[in-house]
């Protein structure tokens, strides 16, 4: 259990960098978000590149073995990215964050189906909490018109993949390998599917601009990612799903303290609920080994 520690401490700052996203998003000119995501998986690639280069030269690194599920794991990287950004466009970024956590629930269903994790009834109520507490942060309303249709759709799309994001990341999933090595070829397939999406909807960038997608590419991509793929593949889907619940409160607090933008009672609700529900699954005394 000691060692566990470590992939949940490794998850809790994922998640957490990852919060901070929206911070720098704001600071790049409007209509340049797949821009980003691809600035998000190249520098991340080239970081981690440099990385695996250095370690090189002191440790024999295992090499991966490439799969059809490691391509697909960054597939699913590129595409939930895309479609949680096109949700976030065509409507509220509430109703888009909401949906885009259905995420680690289609994730620990999957897992308990397929990789026969198990999903017992703490594990259920852990992280039914967690989501009902997002529901709350988010304050996720039904739409009422054609554009927010559209968006309801491709959030739910963005929550599918980051679900399938995050169950092909499962050990019981990947052929072995260093998790350097895995998160590199995600990141390199991923950059790659974004290429094409970027050079048809095009690029408005301003000089000013490139620091910060240089920022969102070292802390969101290189940091944040290579954080959570390596927690994801030493802990059960479940119990990385409870944790990542607390991306939207770091965000909401983020709002909170750095935009000034209000917080009602049933958000403050939401996160402590979310706060427990990470906290009870990190101190859960289930082994987590298997």
């Amino acid at each position: 259990m000691t060692r566990q520690w470590v992939w949940y401490l490794a998850a809790v700052t994922g998640t957490s960098l990852m919060a901070t996203l929206g911070v720098f998003v704001r600071q790049v000119s409007p209509g340049n978000e797949l821009v980003i995501a691809l600035g998000r998986f190249s520098i991340g690639f080239v970081c981690l590149a440099a990385l695996r280069g250095l370690a090189g030269r002191q440790t024999s690194e295992k090499p991966v073995r490439v799969t059809w599920m490691l391509l697909a794991s960054g597939l699913a990287l590129a595409v939930f990215v895309v479609c949680y950004f096109r949700a976030v466009v065509s409507g509220t970024l509430a109703n888009a964050a909401f949906l885009l956590y259905l995420g680690p629930l289609i994730a620990s269903a999957l897992a308990a189906l397929w990789l026969g994790e198990g999903f017992d009834r703490t594990s259920g109520l852990l992280l039914g909490c967690a989501l009902l507490g997002t529901l709350f942060i988010t304050e996720f309303r039904l739409p009422t018109g054609a554009d927010e249709i559209e968006s309801l759709v491709f959030g739910f799309l963005s929550g599918l993949f980051y679900g399938l994001f995050l169950v092909l990341n499962n050990r019981k999933v990947q052929a072995g390998g260093s998790s350097l090595a895995r998160t590199s070829t995600q990141f390199l397939v991923a950059s790659l599917v974004m290429l094409p999406v970027v050079a048809v909807s095009g690029v408005s960038l301003k000089l000013s601009d490139v620091p910060w997608i240089v920022a969102v590419g070292v802390l969101h991509g290189f940091l944040a990612l290579t954080l959570v793929i390596a927690a994801l593949g030493h802990l059960k889907t479940v119990e990385y799903g409870s944790i990542a619940y607390g991306e939207p409160v770091a965000a909401a607090l983020i709002g909170v303290f750095a935009y000034h933008e209000s917080i009602v009672p049933l958000q403050i609700v939401g996160c402590l609920l979310v706060l427990g529900a990470g906290i009870a699954r990190v101190l859960s005394k289930e082994d987590s080994s298997h």
